[in-house]
């Protein structure tokens, strides 16, 4: 393993972890999950979000996540909290988990094979990652009278 101050020698690149970010969108005592196209955890209901681009904020990819895969306009943000516990992702991905209120008509695109509303008291069993404690710790902030 390389120092973490060292660059590979062969690809000059740094041994540094990725960064992605969540979208919990909950209206009316439910929570918006899309089912994943990619891996991992293919085929799993789980929260919109995925990886922070070059040149992106957090706040931004957020916005665009959410309109890819369920084609809402994100139009209020609030952050939940960081998760940095290396075996919470294969790639050992620092997840950013913000609370999101929404617009629009939900439709399914780019790598979420479906998109639909859920219960909050009846998830699915198994979920993506670690989406349906999100969901949880959003629950906690939440001053939202619908939730």
């Amino acid at each position: 393993m390389l120092a973490r101050n060292e660059p590979c020698p062969h690809c000059g690149r740094y041994d540094n972890r990725g960064v992605t970010i969540d979208a919990i969108i909950i209206k009316n005592k439910q929570v918006l999950l899309i089912r994943r196209g990619k891996e991992p955890d293919r085929g799993l209901w789980g929260t919109p979000g995925g990886y922070v681009g070059w040149d992106e904020s957090a706040e931004d990819a957020v916005r665009r996540e959410v309109k890819e895969e369920t084609d809402l306009i994100v139009n209020n943000l609030k952050l939940v909290g960081v998760s940095s516990f290396p075996k919470r992702h294969p790639k050992q991905a620092i997840n950013i988990v913000y609370l999101v209120q929404a617009e629009g008509q939900v439709k399914s695109g780019d790598d979420a094979l479906d998109a639909k509303w859920f219960d909050l008291n009846n998830l699915p069993s198994k979920m993506v990652l670690d989406h349906k404690q999100n969901i949880f710790d959003s629950l906690k902030l939440s001053n939202n009278p619908d939730v």
